[in-house]
């Protein structure tokens, strides 16, 4: 299961690219399309490319919200950030949690 959040404008067209190449895909649209609850038949990396992808310039962002917990762990969970807004994260992150105890390896 997929959480994207797109423009509205956007989310028509993305689930497009996503049904060319999964047909099956299923989808239920929240916030005037800005935000795509999407299930995909099950698969060893969660179509993490395809989805992100298919998002691709619109300013969107993708989060893995369930899978196998082998997929989750081979999978980023999260949209990877730009490197300015990974930056900034991870020195967010070492404020608030310098020991590293809080969702390690996911975030900053």
């Amino acid at each position: 299961m997929w959480k994207i959040s797109c423009p509205p404008t956007e989310g028509p067209a993305i689930m497009a690219r996503i049904r060319a190449q999964r047909a099956a895909a299923e989808a239920f649209y929240d916030w005037s399309g800005g935000l795509i609850w999407l299930a995909l038949q099950a698969s060893a990396d969660a179509d993490h490319a395809l989805v992100r992808g298919a998002i691709g310039p619109t300013g969107g962002h993708a989060t893995l919200v369930r899978a196998p917990e082998a997929v989750r762990a081979a999978v980023p969970v999260f949209q990877p950030p730009s490197p300015a807004l990974a930056a900034l994260a991870t020195r967010v992150k070492e404020s608030f949690d310098p020991k590293g105890l809080f969702n390690p390896g996911r975030m900053g």
